[in-house]
């Protein structure tokens, strides 16, 4: 046996070790010096908007439910209402406000970004231990943001659309799902974006704290339309906003089509094309405009194609809900009745008279439950349905109304 040692009086030395001819080697790496973390900040990824219309009084709802601890609040409503927008108008003013305030926003669209997102907070706060090789950064990032000496922060949670990303399963092998990593502690507030209700009532304890976001009024939608492009005629700027159903995404789309044809392009115009027919419509609501420096770039500036991941999401996650869509989608958009939509077992024609009592009523008890579990999927789907904002019923919960561009986009 022989032994080869390389001794140092260093603390980085390498030391080699021979027992029959193995070789042992242990790195001794230098510790990790700490780093002292910078003063609150906010982390806002897009620049405040000119052309912003305050709308009513959501962004007073949105401080009201901000500023008691641990408060969490959700935007809610379909793509293209303004719901981001609303979010980063908010984060602006409470930077001008506060200060002294840290805000993080993450893309949650997909988990890997919600897990890039961490790993940014994780580097702009200095956290020790994020760059060893094995660390888990989201149980770091809890840890930091629960202790309530690191200060007041908020966490924009922008486009959490998707169930899976904040529940499912962890592709990096952890036992716990993202969500919860969100700390509730007393400096906290986090505020989210999202179409989906069941994933609000989940990720903020119950449905009190949503906001719904619903299409402009229409003072507002104007006051967006003359923003983009200036001076109009009162009629044709009415007609054009009540054609785009007074959505921001539409509205900003069809001012930057305007913008990018003009002089052969105007509001008389573009509204004479939009209202040609159904196909002229879709064509028009398809083109992404771009230009929009306040939107991810991941995210289409096409109100059409925003939508559509809406529906591919709901058919990857039930295809009897985007069954449904497109069904109600063929009926006048207002006062749907729901006898109309309810599926139907029996179609006429008695029991055979000649079967014995016994056998009646053991046919009666399966078709019983078969109506039963039909009824039930058809409330299933109609919830997700209006879960994702996509239809909504009235007070007597007897008729359902969609969108007039929902309706379009969903008979393409």
């Amino acid at each position: 046996m022989g032994e080869i040692n390389l001794a140092s009086t260093s603390n980085y030395s390498l030391q080699n070790t021979v027992n029959y001819g193995t070789i042992n080697t242990e790195f001794h790496c230098p510790p990790e010096r700490p780093e002292t973390p910078p003063q609150p900040f906010a982390s806002i990824p897009f620049c405040h908007d000119p052309d912003f219309v305050n709308r009513e009084d959501i962004l007073d709802q949105m401080d009201r439910r901000y500023s008691v601890p641990a408060g969490r609040v959700a935007l809610v409503g379909l793509g293209g209402v303004g719901k981001s927008q609303l979010a980063i108008e908010f984060a602006h003013q409470i930077v001008e406000a506060q200060g002294n305030i840290w805000i993080f926003w993450i893309h949650a669209g997909k988990r890997a970004r919600v897990e890039e997102g961490f790993r940014t907070i994780a580097d702009t706060v200095k956290l020790a231990g994020r760059n060893r090789p094995k660390a888990d950064i989201p149980l770091l990032v809890q840890n930091w943001l629960s202790n309530e000496r690191n200060g007041r922060w908020i966490m924009i949670l922008d486009s959490a659309d998707d169930y899976e990303v904040f529940y499912g399963a962890s592709e990096a092998g952890r036992d716990r799902p993202l969500a919860t990593y969100l700390p509730q502690s007393r400096n906290s507030s986090i505020i989210i974006t999202t179409h989906d209700k069941d994933l609000v009532s989940r990720l903020t304890g119950n449905r009190e704290n949503m906001i719904e976001i619903g299409p402009m009024v229409q003072t507002d939608a104007l006051t967006l339309l003359r923003k983009k492009l200036g001076l109009l005629s009162d009629v044709a700027a009415v007609d054009l906003v009540e054609a785009l159903d007074r959505v921001p995404l539409t509205i900003s789309q069809a001012a930057a089509y305007i913008q990018a044809r003009a002089p052969r392009s105007s509001v008389e115009k573009y509204l004479a094309e939009f209202q040609k027919n159904d196909h002229k419509k879709t064509s028009l609501l398809q083109l992404d405009a771009g230009g929009d420096l306040r939107r991810d770039g991941a995210a289409s500036n096409a109100v059409m194609t925003t939508w559509q991941i809406s529906f591919d999401h709901i058919r990857s996650r039930r295809a009897s809900t985007a069954d449904l869509l497109s069904f109600m989608s063929f009926f006048d958009r207002q006062a749907i009745p729901d006898w109309v939509l309810k599926p139907h077992t029996k179609q006429g024609g008695g029991l055979n008279e000649t079967k014995d009592q016994e056998s009646e009523g053991s046919d009666d008890n399966s078709d019983s439950d078969a109506d039963s579990d039909n009824d039930s999927d058809f409330e299933t789907d109609l919830a997700m349905l209006r879960d994702y904002c996509l239809v909504s019923v009235n007070n007597k919960g007897n008729e359902f109304e969609m969108h007039r561009l929902v309706q379009l986009s969903t008979r393409r």
